[in-house]
């Protein structure tokens, strides 16, 4: 879909200020309420564009994880709060541990909600790359009904966005500036890749590089003692 130079510009500020509010915690739930609304209506307008910069985002986050780290290889059933056991404190299955209570845990509320059906699919194929996650989620809009199409396909951009997000500040904290440097850099990336043209790796792969963590990194988030102890790899799904 052709759209003027004005509404380019509007749509790149709709997706940075997303970006920002995923970083300050303070913005007002009514602002965060209209970022989503504009987000959801660029993605109803502009597939393309919100496919390429969400998996690519999500790629270059996930391509920062230490190499052992299972969130690198999701196993089938991937994509709920149980999953982040491995680095942060989860309660024990016979723990009666609500949806209201997990909100309250600071360590937990952004992944209280497990991912919408089809992201954690979609996540998989990012951590292979960014041209595999954009193709994925384009099968995974393709093949929803008509009318959840667009809906579907900002909840699973959004989700995957966040839940990398989530996983690499485990290590770096919220201070860590990579997250966000790729999130506003993805915005070119995203209309290169709407334009026809390919995935700029040669500018994305020494970012990546630098902001690299290692396997170091895992086990001491995950309070390993020795390297025997690190998670087997899984299969994708």
């Amino acid at each position: 879909m052709e759209i003027t130079r004005e509404e380019a510009t509007a749509r790149r500020r709709t997706f940075a200020q997303w970006a920002a509010g995923a970083y300050e915690p303070l913005l007002p739930i009514s602002t965060r309420v209209d970022i989503d609304r504009r987000f959801r209506e660029w993605t109803r307008r502009t597939p393309t564009f919100t496919i390429a910069w969400a998996t690519g985002v999500a790629a270059s986050i996930l391509d920062t994880l230490p190499p052992n780290d299972p969130w690198r290889h999701p196993t089938p059933g991937f994509g709920t709060w149980r999953d982040a056991g491995d680095v942060t404190f989860i309660p024990d299955e016979e723990d009666e541990w609500d949806r209201q209570r997990m909100l309250l845990d600071l360590s937990l509320a952004a992944i209280a909600d497990p991912m919408p059906p089809g992201a954690a699919r979609v996540m998989a194929a990012c951590a292979a790359g960014a041209e595999d996650g954009q193709f994925t989620l384009t099968d995974v809009r393709n093949q929803s009904e008509a009318t959840r199409r667009d809906m579907r396909t900002a909840d699973i951009a959004q989700s995957i966005v966040l839940w990398s997000l989530w996983r690499r500040r485990i290590y770096r904290g919220a201070d860590d500036e990579f997250p966000l440097s790729m999130m506003y850099s993805w915005l070119s990336y995203a209309l290169m890749v709407e334009d026809g043209r390919g995935v700029p790796h040669e500018s994305i792969d020494p970012d990546v590089f630098t902001a690299a963590l290692t396997d170091e990194d895992y086990r001491a988030v995950a309070g390993m003692d020795d390297e025997s102890e690190h998670p087997a790899r899984h299969l994708d799904i």
